[in-house]
């Protein structure tokens, strides 16, 4: 009898696809077994129309999976099958696959939530083979329920006979649970006074509490979530001062699409996103107030991160409560997210009013996604890839052909939003979102994160690449996991490359004759004496050079000038009189000497967004990175589209033949002088961002090229890529992250990128 086998690679565990090629085969009256292996799933069939399942495989698998490689083949077997079977899958194997990310919950399974007939009524950890935690409750892989955080509930009879029924949703659904044998919740008061009932009783007294304005940490399947009344101004004026996130945007809940629409701009495309298994907050326009603490909410924006309830506990909240909440990252500002029952009352105890735990033991906390639309041309701009994202890449398949010393490697990314890759087998992961290492706990959770991916994939680097800034906090990574540095190489890699390498890898543009590389952002370490951020690069045969810059300016004060606008001001326009108000006489002495005698220079896009700013209205220290460029964005986005005719002021700055550099200076002082002359902010702020995609414009021109990518932190800028897209695009090729965010979350794979193509 003629035996098939088959391979499928790509994410083929944990989302039903055991349970998917069982009932196909079933169909196709094949016999034989189907099992999870190293390299995703493995078939062995007996039977006629082998090659018509095959090909059905690929046409109909479970819309959560990705095959990435496929392959069928004869073989020889004496074994004769008299069923078809899911095989159990062999135990200590190495995985070579894709991770799972966490799914959000479906349509199906939210219906049983609120069914009360239903046995699994306003039970939040309701899931499904399409739905429910993944990465997040993962312990080792293969994704098998003895390998999660889920095996300690043994499934009681019912949730069994599910499993066990090729005709049930949750057949060989390995995060299968019930109320009677799952997870269990319990609401607490900061008081140590715990409040017992039901589950619908327990939702219902959060609701009450919250509507009173009381602040609650809710631990969601990721970590823990802070929330209170989005139409309190008071509670989310306190949950400001508890969380110490003075001006920082919070994001909202919201119940459902068609409450979202009552309030803002939703589109069939953020639509389509928001009910998609990565849910992730999507930054939206308001459209009508109504009863929102908008000034609390998000202040000085006309947009907010608007969040779909993709979990039960999130769907039973916010149904239960029936407003818009806050719902936010359940840490202090800066602090990585709470994720154990201890933790989150150490630490939320002087925010929260009240906890709603549960007995998950999480082991990859979690923030949420964040995406954006630019407004004009619907270009998507990741803000922060996390949840439903992370931790794979899939579409790396030329990198891995490029590793031809098969090294172990691990990138240690930026210090600043950080992330780290590795490349443990034949695939890449690129982790969650991690943040500021500079913070003790962040740095605890980067370490320990990189710890768990070496249990996950039983990996020793033998290569390692980092950032070429000689005091970032991961470096000490090396010391503290291997005994001796010098037993792994360590290769580092320049800030504002890697970034261009990110996005060279992520548009697969390695190939290309030429490409220029536009990377603005805040700051990267360049030389001893040069803090780069404005940068150009010309990517041709195979090497990538420097070509142009933002103007130097000079860079004093470290960290104070990265928070304080007034002083990036100052250093631009070359200490103008016309800034002398914003200054004591003490200030003035010291900062005019400082920049007259500064031997560091910098061409940071990042801080000549804060200096313009500043002489447009934003006159106050900033509490986040980017809080003036945001406010510049918004006040210049609001005067476009519009008449282009008279935007050519700024512009004849960069009339010279010769013209390399963005001339910082006299395009800042031309900013000031039609400040005085009574221009509106926001005319001006639109006028300079215009004048920057000119001089891309004429850059690009000089070295004759036709592809432009872009990466680097201030393009999260909408209104940047809007008017790159409208005013570049009929002359060059356009290239913008779109899997990845622009900012410094993409260094860990842009230096993987830049070694692998041994730029």
């Amino acid at each position: 009898m003629k035996t098939t086998e088959i391979h499928i690679s790509g994410r083929v565990q944990g989302v039903g696809f055991r349970p998917f090629i069982f009932n196909l085969a079933e169909e196709f009256q094949l016999k034989g077994y189907v099992s999870n292996d190293e390299l995703g799933v493995i078939i062995v069939c007996q039977g006629e129309n082998s090659e018509q399942f095959f090909n059905d495989i690929h046409h109909r698998k479970p819309k959560s999976s990705e095959i990435i490689f496929s392959e069928i083949k004869e073989i020889k077997t004496t074994e004769i099958f008299d069923n078809f079977y899911i095989k159990p899958t062999e135990k200590n194997i190495v995985v070579d696959i894709p991770l799972t990310p966490d799914f959000a919950t479906c349509e199906s399974c939210e219906t049983e939530l609120f069914d009360e007939k239903n046995p699994r009524y306003f039970y939040p950890f309701t899931t499904c083979t399409q739905c429910g935690p993944r990465y997040s409750v993962t312990k080792k892989f293969p994704f098998e329920r003895e390998n999660t955080a889920i095996e300690v509930f043994k499934m009681c009879p019912n949730c069994l006979a599910e499993y066990q029924n090729s005709d049930d949703v949750r057949f060989h659904s390995q995060t299968n649970s019930c109320p009677n044998c799952g997870i269990q919740i319990w609401l607490k008061g900061n008081q140590g006074n715990k409040f017992k009932g039901s589950n619908k009783e327990i939702f219902e007294k959060l609701a009450k509490e919250l509507s009173k304005g009381k602040i609650v940490a809710i631990k969601n399947t990721a970590g823990y979530l802070l929330m209170c009344d989005a139409t309190n101004s008071v509670a989310v004026s306190e949950l400001r001062k508890r969380k110490r996130r003075p001006t920082k945007p919070f994001a909202v809940l919201f119940s459902g699409i068609s409450t979202m629409q009552e309030y803002l701009e939703v589109s069939e495309l953020q639509i389509q996103h928001f009910k998609s298994s990565e849910s992730p907050i999507i930054v939206t326009k308001i459209k009508e107030v109504k009863d929102l603490a908008i000034e609390e909410i998000s202040p000085n924006m006309n947009t907010i991160g608007a969040m779909f309830p993709y979990s039960g506990t999130l769907k039973l909240i916010a149904k239960t409560f029936g407003k818009p909440l806050i719902a936010t990252s359940g840490n202090f500002h800066g602090s990585p997210i709470c994720s154990t029952t201890e933790e989150a009352e150490q630490i939320l105890g002087k925010i929260a009013d009240y906890f709603l735990h549960n007995t998950l033991e999480i082991q990859h906390p979690q923030d949420d996604s964040v995406i954006k639309f630019s407004p004009k041309h619907y270009q998507k701009i990741v803000f922060r890839r996390s949840r439903g994202f992370a931790p794979n890449y899939f579409f790396a398949e030329e990198l891995s052909e490029l590793n031809k010393e098969k090294n172990k490697i691990l990138c240690l990314g930026g210090d600043l939003k950080n992330t780290f890759a590795v490349v443990p087998n034949n695939h890449v992961y690129i982790s969650e979102f991690i943040g500021d290492l500079a913070n003790f706990e962040t740095y605890e959770r980067f370490e320990n994160t990189v710890k768990s991916y070496q249990k996950i994939f039983n990996f020793e680097p033998n290569l390692i690449l980092s950032d070429l800034h000689p005091k970032y906090e991961n470096q000490k990574i090396i010391k503290n996991l291997w005994k001796s540095a010098e037993s792994v190489g360590n290769n580092k890699i320049q800030h504002h490359k890697a970034h261009f390498a990110s996005i060279l890898g992520e548009k697969k543009l390695w190939k290309k004759d030429k490409v220029l590389g536009i990377i603005w952002d805040g700051i990267g370490f360049g030389t001893s004496t040069e803090i780069w951020g404005g940068e150009f690069f010309l990517f041709e045969n195979q090497k990538m050079e420097r070509v142009a810059q933002l103007e130097n300016f000079a860079w004093i004060l470290g960290d104070k000038m990265s928070k304080t606008p007034k002083i990036s001001a100052l250093s631009v326009s070359r200490n103008s009189e016309d800034l002398k108000f914003a200054f004591d006489e003490n200030e003035w002495k010291i900062y005019t000497n400082l920049i007259e005698k500064s031997e560091v220079k910098t061409s940071s896009m990042g801080r000549f967004f804060d200096a313009v700013a500043f002489v447009l209205g934003y006159e106050k220290p900033l509490f986040f990175e980017g809080e003036p460029a945001m406010w510049l964005e918004k006040i210049s986005q609001e005067k476009f589209p519009t008449d282009f005719t008279d935007f050519h002021r700024l512009k004849d700055y960069l009339k010279n033949d010769e013209f390399e550099n963005i001339p910082t200076k006299n395009l800042f002082l031309k900013v000031l002088e039609e400040k005085k002359s009574g221009k509106s902010a926001g005319e001006i702020g639109l006028n300079f961002h215009y004048t920057l995609i000119k001089a891309i414009e004429k850059i690009a021109e000089g070295f004759a090229v036709k592809e432009i990518a872009f990466s680097g932190g201030v393009w999260q800028n909408a209104l940047l890529v809007d008017l790159a897209i409208e005013f570049l695009e009929d002359k060059f090729e356009l290239h913008f992250h779109e899997k990845l965010s622009p900012n410094d979350e993409n260094i860990s794979f842009g230096q993987l990128n830049y070694y692998l193509n041994k730029i």
